[in-house]
């Protein structure tokens, strides 16, 4: 499951990339204004703006590509 994945990677990235989970049933909003029409939905937005978005889950690795991409922007 991408939630587990997302736990075990996300402290080692705590103090360089702000993350945030949120559930689209209590916040349909967020989803409309985002595109999301499927599950597990991530939206990666640089510090210059640039914005990546991925459906479906990913792996631990592939999910490190992305966050270190945003990192070295």
């Amino acid at each position: 499951m991408f939630s587990s994945v997302l736990d075990e990677v996300s402290p080692e990235y705590k103090e360089k990339i702000k993350m945030y989970k949120v559930d689209i049933e209590s916040e349909p909003d967020m989803a409309i204004e985002f595109g999301a029409r499927a599950l597990p939905y991530m939206v990666f937005i640089s510090k210059d703006g640039d914005v990546t978005q991925n459906v479906g889950s990913l792996d631990k690795n592939t999910l490190k590509y992305y966050l270190e991409g945003l990192i070295s922007k």
